[in-house]
This record gives structure tokens, C-alpha cells and sequence, in this order.
């Protein structure tokens, strides 16, 4: 959207990386804790497949000034321009197009799931993902994002 030829775009850029700065859970009172069912849908999980994992939650102390979060850490998204999605911005193919096509042709891993992978490992919350990263339609589902985030 900012009036650049198509041709321009698919022959120049190799790949766009995208990022979101998520708040830390502080080291120093990080809890664990279960979250809640509506905190799971919202970030299109299934409460069944969350279960499995262990989450972590800061309870707040003087660290980090009892908010829960210290320090900051990044969810990415990379997109590769291989051919099909280079024929794909040729085409002036849809965002959603597109990514469908980077996810099928070179694994994309979108910023949500990276951000999930986090919250599983214990770094961040949910409550963070929500906030700040873009819903995504197409969730997978978590055991599959936690191969594809090793």
C-alpha cells in the first residue's frame, strides 16, 4: 500500500521480518497458574491441548516493581519471498493469500505462535500475546507449534 510496482517489490526483497516487543515475566516472582478457558480461546487454542503444558505468571514483588513483567522480549514473524510468493505479490494477491501461500511453501511461523511458543517455555503470558500480537486465522495446534519454534 505505499503505491511500489509489484515488480519492484518481488525482485528486490529477499524477506520482511516483523516483530512485537512482549513484556518479560519477572524471574524473580514467577509463579505457576492455569489459564483461564476464555484467555485459551482467545488466542485460538483449544483448553484441551494447553493442559499439557505448565504456565508461569509473575505475582509481583519489588524487582520488578509488582507488575509481574521485567525486561522485554521479541515475537517474530519471517517471510521468506520464495516463487510462489513472489508470483503471489505479482498477482497482487490478498495479505491472507499470501500468508496461506508462505505458510504452505516455506513453514511461516506466525508471530502468534512464536508468541505462544514463549508462553509455553515460560516467558510471557497469554495476557501479552492478546495484547499484542495480530490475530491470525489457522492457529495450529500447540504440540505442532512447539516443533516448529525449537
Amino acid at each position: 500500500d505505499m503505491d511500489i510496482e509489484t515488480f519492484l517489490i518481488s525482485s528486490t526483497v529477499i524477506s520482511v521480518l516483523a516483530q512485537r516487543l512482549l513484556r518479560r515475566i519477572c524471574a524473580q516472582c514467577s509463579a505457576p497458574y492455569t489459564p483461564s478457558p476464555r484467555e485459551v480461546q482467545a488466542v485460538g487454542l483449544e483448553m484441551k491441548e494447553v493442559r499439557e503444558f505448565e504456565y508461569k505468571r509473575g505475582r509481583g514483588c519489588s524487582h520488578c516493581m509488582y507488575t509481574g513483567y521485567r525486561g522485554r522480549v521479541g515475537a517474530y514473524e519471517l517471510l521468506v519471498l520464495n516463487e510462489p510468493v513472489k508470483e503471489a505479490i505479482l498477482r497482487k494477491s490478498t495479505a491472507n493469500e499470501i500468508r496461506r501461500l508462505s505458510v504452505e511453501s516455506t513453514g511461516l511461523i506466525s508471530m502468534r505462535e512464536d508468541a505462544i511458543a514463549k508462553v509455553v517455555r515460560g516467558v510471557t503470558t497469554f495476557e501479552e500475546v492478546l495484547k499484542h500480537t495480530p490475530r491470525t486465522f489457522g492457529i495450529r495446534p500447540l504440540r505442532q507449534i512447539m516443533t516448529l519454534c525449537q
